[in-house]
Parts: C-alpha cells; structure tokens; sequence
C-alpha cells in the first residue's frame, strides 16, 4: 500500500510495515439479493425499474428491449392532452405536452399512445416466460392546463381502457380484494393484507396474472385527492399509488395525507419520492404488506449506484427507479449482486458488521456514545453497540444512539485516519457506500477510501482506520449480518 512515512529510517519502515501491511486478497466476496421462488408473495419482492421507460432512445432501442435485458417493472408517462378519452389509441405517452412524439414504442414514426405500448407488451409477453408478473407503473402527467388534469372521471376512463387492452393478463385490483376478503370480512383491508399478504407468484402466473397496473401522478398539487374520489366512485381495476411523503412511515399504517381513513385502509402502494431517511418509511411498507415505488435519488448517490439500489432493496421499496441513459448501459451488477427481480429486505439495511479478516469480531462503539467514541473490533454479541442502521444518505448509525454517526477523526480522508463516532451533520466523512465484494467506501476524495482493520489480521480491541480502498483486500471487506430492525428517534 502507498504510505506517505520517510525513508530516512528503516527502524520506522519496518514499524509501519508492521502495523499497516495487510494480509493476502481472499476469494472474491459478493453481496447478493435473493432471486424470487414461487413460493414469494408480491408483497415480498422488489423490482429495478428504468424511470420514464419509454424515453432512453438510442437508434433501434425499443420499449421492449428493457423486458428483453431483464427489467421486470416499467414506467410510462401518459399525457391528459387532447381528447383522448374517446380514442382507440388512449392517451400521449410523454412526461408533458411538449415531449409528444415518437418515443421507444411501436408507432413507426407517429406520435406514441398508450395502445402502441401496451401492444409491445402484449406481443413480448406472448413469447416470453415469466419468473415474476410485470409491474406497470403509469403515471398520470397534465398538460398546459395543469388545474383541469386527471379528474376522477379520467382515472376511470383511463383504468377501464387498460383493463379492456389487458384483458385477462391483468392481475387487479379487484382481484385483490377478492383475495382478502376470502379471508377476512373486515373493512379494513390493510389489516387484512398485512395479516396474510399478496398472492404467490405461484398462484398468480399460472393463472395467468402476467400484469399489475399501477397509477401514481395527477393533477399538480392535488394527487392524492383525486385518487381518493376516483376510488371512492368507480371500481377500479389498476391500484393507486398516491404521494407518500419521504419519512412518514404513519401513511402506511394509518391515514394518507389528503385522503381519509376509510380510503386509506383501501389502498395498497404508495409512491415516494427517495430523500433523506426514506428507509424508515420503506420499512413500514415492507412490514405492512404494501407496495412502494420510489424515485428520484438520496444522499450524494447517482440512482443507478450499487450503494443505492443496495439501500432500496435492503429497506424495503418495491419498485426501485433508475436512470440509465440506454439500454445497453444497465449497471454491471443487475446481473449478479442485485438481480433484477429479488427478495425485499434479502440485503442487510439494519446489520452488524464482522471482519472477513477475522469473523469472530465485530465493529463496535467502544467508551460509551459521545462525539469521539472509538470505533473498535470485540468479539461479536448482540448488543446495541454492534448494530448499525444503514440509512438513504449513507449514513451507518449505530442502536444504542442514533444521533450519532460512524465517521473518522479528520475533516478529509487519508491513509490511517481513526474511526469514531460524531454527530450527524451531513458531511463527507459520514457518508459510505456498501460495495458488492463487502466493502465500504466513504464520500471524501470520490469514494476511494475504505473502512479498514490495520495490520496483518484484525484483533480483539483494534480500532478500526480508513485507507485507500483495495480489491479483494481481506481487512477491508466485511460480512453483513441482518439484525431486527428497531424505530429510529433521531435525524
């Protein structure tokens, strides 16, 4: 490793080769989601979605090349423009007025719609088997006119056109509801799905149930109620998705804003907006049975980052969007640590941290919690100082006091810099991302300095350092064991 000691004296290079050389590389560690079994309910499953899947136009690039690479989760954007509600062809799919065109379904050079869309995946799905049904997120975009968009009558008019495209490869709504009410007469569907959950895979896809319609969207600054009045008078077959603020898990267990109990005891996804601490919130939605789509980015990640689809998957989202420009460049990883249809909550999003270097010890808060607690390896137990919550900015926090955060002792990454505890304040040095091979990157200097154990082998009572991260390398990786997650109190 590149040290920055004087060679003036070899007494101290032979010192510093001591305490810092590390052990040889070990066989590659992977981090890896579970693939779905039969057996999984929806509810148990997460999905990696192109965002705006219709819109990452290369030369011959088509709607269903993301199905083809293995994407299992679509997002179409559908325009409240014109009067489409009395077309064959269903509404513009666009992110707004001015973006109608020709996009990545097959309207051979024609301004896109619904139907052409739906067609494409109607024909890929007529030669194609299935590990998972589709999940088809279309979201309800205005036109200029943003106040008149997506009124109740036009959710309706737009669910009752899906349905009559989609035919029996729908899995619906209703059909849901079916399910709980078979098993409970209560009118408080919630209840009931977080008692026993979605239907298998198993019971759906030999059925045929190859397709769930979801809608998020709608007027601007008025998503939610709207929602609530199309449900409230139609009988919808697509589920709503209405807006679910960042961190407020409540609005999965209780009331949505902007739309009442009974209402939200009948609704079953919720659309989120990844920000700071969305993992308490996805974590209530995997708890509650519910499906949750998020979008955009957290923390100082790109979407398409392993940190970052690491952190959905570990906490609980179903849908997970990302932004990958084409097709051809989906992240390496989606095709081994983090396939593209998994097993929610199948990584570690509240873990304890062991050495791959000596698997017996674990990181640990030593000296109590305050700004400068040491950061050490002990032998591993279950105790609140080796729990750690791995949160949607990066942040490791540990159990026993979650105001604080594991950091280094320098406001800028180097070689040696000593781990401890600090407060929360948003800066670099408190920021990691989880790699694939175990590994775990800080912000500062572009993600290039790891967590480290010094010396040869990592020992009971060694404080644990940052340095330059290195592939394969022993005294940087670490196994992460799932522990019972726990409310978080401070932010």
């Amino acid at each position: 490793m590149p040290n920055k000691i004087s060679f003036s004296c070899l007494f101290s290079l032979i010192l510093f080769f001591s305490a810092n050389t590390h052990a040889s590389t070990s066989p590659s560690l992977q981090i890896i989601a579970d693939a779905p079994q039969e057996q999984h309910r929806i509810d148990q499953l997460y999905y990696l979605q192109p965002h705006n899947s219709y819109e990452r136009l290369e030369a011959g690039e088509t709607l269903t090349d993301w199905l083809d690479k293995g994407f299992r989760s679509l997002e179409l954007d559908v325009v409240d423009h014109g009067p489409w509600q009395g077309s064959s062809y269903g509404p513009y799919v666009a992110h707004g007025q001015s973006d109608i065109g020709n996009h990545m379904c097959s309207s051979n050079g024609a301004d896109d719609r619904l139907v052409h869309c739906l067609n494409d995946i109607k024909a890929w799905l007529a030669n194609n088997e299935l590990n998972a049904p589709l999940m088809l997120y279309i979201d309800m975009k205005p036109d200029s006119n943003w106040f008149a968009a997506w009124y109740a009558d036009e959710i309706y008019l737009l669910d009752q056109y899906i349905k009559q495209q989609l035919g029996e490869l729908q899995f619906s709504y209703q059909g849901l509801l079916a399910h709980l009410e078979a098993s409970s007469s209560s009118s408080d569907y919630r209840s009931t799905l977080k008692n026993i959950g979605w239907p298998t895979l198993g019971e759906l896809l030999p059925r045929g149930k190859k397709v769930l319609v979801m809608f998020t969207g709608g007027q601007s600054g008025n998503v939610n109620n709207r929602m609530e009045s199309a449900l409230d008078n139609y009988n919808l077959h697509a589920f709503l998705c209405p807006d679910i603020d960042t961190a407020d898990p409540e609005e999965f267990s209780g009331n949505i804003d902007s739309i009442d109990s009974n209402s939200s005891k009948r609704i079953f996804c919720g659309n989120v907006k990844a920000g700071d601490h969305y993992q308490v919130t996805a974590n209530e939605a995997a708890n509650t049975k519910q499906l949750m789509h998020l979008w955009n980015s957290s923390g100082d990640f790109n979407n398409t980052d392993f940190g970052y689809a690491y952190l959905a998957v570990a906490h609980g989202a179903s849908a997970i969007g990302m932004d990958p420009s084409t097709v051809a460049n989906t992240p390496s990883y989606t095709s081994q640590a983090i396939p593209f249809v998994g097993v929610r909550r199948s990584l570690s999003g509240y873990m304890r941290l062991r050495s791959v270097s000596n698997s017996d010890l674990c990181m640990t808060v030593s000296q109590g919690y305050s700004n400068g607690s040491n950061l050490t390896l002990s032998n591993c137990n279950t105790s609140n100082e080796q729990q750690f919550v791995y949160t949607a900015e990066g942040q490791l926090r540990p159990k026993g006091n979650n105001k604080y955060c594991v950091d280094y002792n320098t406001g800028s990454a180097d070689n040696g810099d000593r781990m401890h505890l600090w407060d929360c304040d948003g800066g670099n040095s408190e920021k990691w991302q989880i790699q694939q091979d175990g590994t775990i990157q800080n912000r500062d200097k572009n993600w290039s300095y790891c967590i480290d154990v010094p010396g040869n082998s990592a020992e009971e009572g060694e404080r644990l350092q940052i340095y330059k991260c290195s592939n394969n390398d022993i005294n940087q990786q670490f196994l992460l064991d799932s522990v019972p997650d726990w409310a978080q109190t401070n932010f």
